[in-house]
């Protein structure tokens, strides 16, 4: 057990080791855009592997698990841009009323100011204003109305990028709308059709079953075959017939041969019959017969001897 512990524990290391290396040496980005094409590859061939009904059944359940994710998920950014639009128009009111109450109060202050220069022209005696409740020379009465002026600006370019920002948010909360309203009636439109897909897939399945099943007879008929291609009855009855005749062919030219063979034995037999009966004696000198001597006829059955072949 502790030496299949150690052998697990050292070829660990060694990829650990060997897959930091090429992370170092190709980068990171790269590595990781390497595992996920060898990932969508391998996704690819399981997808191959898998029969295809099983796979569209699979891919329903996804789309079923994945729709109201995603609609939560629309309906989450819609409801983030509706409050950061609600932020903004805040923001806009706030900006627009001071720099409306600035713009009054600048005017207000030029015009007491003027009041003042005008008078302090025409008179020796120091001249003063009183704005909001307090008392400004006129030196005063200038730093304050740059004052109120920096403030007018800075919440007039605060009020222009609050615009833009409404503008986009306004922008993007119509595009996330619209997203919503098509995820919405996809979903919609697929729980409709989700019994209609449902046995499309298992016409599909019906089918692959009725197609291995008629490949299957097929080949046991092709097992079955063996005088060609047979696909019906006269084809079959043509084929026997024809086999038939040259069968019977076959047997009418052996038995003609063997009647050549009967004749060919009887002449052979009958010729060295000839041969065997030739007479040994044809070869001899013929004997004269004396003419004295008297013949058998000449003399008496009585005194003839026995007849001795030598």
């Amino acid at each position: 057990m502790s030496c299949i512990t150690r052998c697990v524990l050292r070829y660990g290391l060694l990829g650990t080791l060997a897959l930091g290396g090429v992370t170092a040496l190709v980068g990171p980005d790269r590595m990781m855009a390497g595992l996920s094409q060898v990932r969508t590859k391998a996704q690819n061939v399981v997808d191959h592997v898998v029969d295809d009904p099983i796979a569209l059944r699979h891919q329903l359940e996804q789309l079923a698990d994945q729709y109201p994710d995603r609609i939560a998920e629309v309906r989450g950014e819609v409801a983030e841009v509706d409050h950061q639009i609600s932020q903004f128009e805040r923001d806009v009111e706030i900006a627009t009323r001071v720099v409306a109450m600035t713009t009054e109060d600048l005017s207000e202050l030029k015009t007491l100011v003027a009041r003042a220069e005008a008078e302090a022209a025409t008179s020796a005696r120091p001249v003063a204003i009183r704005y909001g409740g307090v008392r400004f020379d006129l030196e005063e009465a200038y730093t304050e109305g740059r004052r109120i002026n920096n403030v007018r600006g800075n919440y007039q370019d605060r009020l222009a990028h609050d615009n833009v920002q409404l503008k986009f948010l306004h922008e993007q909360k119509g595009r996330l709308t619209e997203i919503l309203t098509k995820l919405e009636e996809e979903y919609d439109t697929y729980q409709g059709q989700l019994w209609q897909l449902d046995r499309q897939i298992d016409a599909i399945q019906r089918n692959e079953r009725l197609i291995e099943l008629t490949e299957a007879q097929q080949a046991t008929l092709d097992s079955y075959d063996r005088f060609g291609k047979v696909q019906n009855l006269k084809q079959i009855e043509a084929k026997l017939a024809e086999i038939r005749a040259i069968q019977e062919s076959q047997l009418q030219t052996l038995a003609k041969s063997g009647i050549r063979d009967d004749y060919e034995a009887q002449a052979a037999f009958e010729l060295d019959s000839e041969g065997d009966a030739v007479s040994p004696f044809g070869t001899l000198q013929e004997i004269e017969i004396d003419e004295d001597e008297p013949t058998v006829e000449d003399k008496s059955v009585a005194f003839l001897g026995p007849i001795v072949i030598e």
